[in-house]
């Protein structure tokens, strides 16, 4: 028995020492103007488990080591402002992070090759050239102006990333670049011949099993389907479901305080709620949050009125899941009829939709 005992703990030590060898560690280190004494963040998820780092800066200054199996995306914010920083933290690299407070959004950083590659990847796709067609006057002619520009742009990104995953199959960050791409904004026939193209090794990092559940799911939360109803609680504990915000359009905004880029968006609904609460458009938070505390600050932080539900656990929330929701932000908009009449709008995009559909 104590042979067992004692083989038992050994293969224990070993899985231990396997998990610490599969990690490594990110070493960071920083010169930020202005930042004094103040507390960075580091924000990132891994297997849909958020992972948060901090360390305290000294005279502007501060060095950080972080573990990592993968390389990740990460949110780099702050104590001091709101200003956030989004990039690929790579395991096993050295990083250089410079720059100034006042425009903590711009800080350089360097030493991930990963970052670089997705760098690359941006310069690229903004290089496509195309001019905008000019505006007639006419609503219906201008309307399918816009949508056959639209429509052309797309062939060329489609055509630009192709390229870009056959020349870095190899690499975490072209998982992260389809899943933003094609998960992010759905399309399961581009992410399943993207993600087809990617080495075994990338295929089984965790953006890499993200993508291949988005493929193999049938989510039924197309244009037109049924919206999915909920239970869910606010931060009074008391439940609302869709039934609560009927004879209105609705926005289901899927979004989390440690979410740079749902943060960036905030403003684009507020003007828009502005805009358009009174002709009958609502908005209808779901944080992500695991955390109670940062998701009121945030929605206090970025002013947010409309009614905020939590449906916790990260990316892996119940409603989240059900609606086939993988990356943040992500947005259904719901008619009086209860019916999913578009996803994913962003900026002038939400605008322009409820401009058609409000008039």
């Amino acid at each position: 028995m104590n042979k067992i005992r004692l083989f038992g703990a050994f293969i224990l030590i070993l899985s231990f020492i396997a998990d610490l060898h599969a990690q490594s560690a990110v070493h960071v280190t920083a010169n930020i103007s202005g930042l004094k004494t103040g507390k960075v963040i580091f924000a990132y998820e891994l297997d849909d488990v958020l992972s948060q780092d901090s360390a305290l800066a000294n005279s502007d200054v501060f060095s950080k080591d972080i573990l990592l199996s993968e390389s990740v995306r990460c949110t780099l914010t702050n104590s001091i402002n709101n200003q956030m920083r989004i990039f690929l933290m790579e395991k096993g690299s050295s990083l250089n992070i410079t720059g100034d407070m006042s425009k903590f959004y711009e800080l350089k950083i360097t030493g991930s090759k990963e970052n670089d590659v997705l760098d690359k990847l941006k310069s690229s796709l903004y290089a496509i050239p195309g001019k905008r067609p000019e505006i007639t006057g006419n609503e219906e002619q201008d309307k399918e102006a816009r949508k056959k520009f639209a429509d052309k742009q797309q062939i060329l990104r489609d055509s630009v990333f192709a390229r870009f995953v056959k020349a870095n199959s190899t690499q975490v960050a072209t998982a992260i670049a389809i899943f933003d791409q094609y998960v992010t904004y759905p399309n399961r026939a581009k992410a399943s011949e993207n993600y087809d193209l990617l080495s075994t090794e990338v295929k089984s990092s965790s953006y890499g099993k993200r993508i291949k559940t988005f493929t193999d799911a049938n989510f039924n939360t197309g244009v037109g389907s049924n919206a999915i109803d909920f239970a869910l609680a606010d931060a009074d504990g008391k439940i609302f479901g869709l039934k609560d915000f009927k004879d209105k359009y609705i926005l289901l905004d899927f979004w989390a305080s440690w979410c740079g880029p749902c943060r960036l968006e905030n403003p684009n609904l507020i003007k828009a709620y502005k805009q358009y609460n009174s002709k009958g458009f609502t908005i209808v938070g779901l944080s992500m949050d695991s955390s109670k505390e940062n998701w009121i600050k945030a929605v206090q932080q970025d002013g947010l009125v409309w009614k905020q539900l939590n449906d916790p656990k990260s990316t892996n929330g119940k409603t989240a899941d059900r609606y086939g929701v993988k990356s943040l932000p992500a947005n259904f908009l719901i008619d009086a009829n209860g019916k999913i009449v578009a996803r994913n709008l962003r900026g002038a995009a939400l605008e322009e939709k409820l401009k058609e559909l409000l008039k």
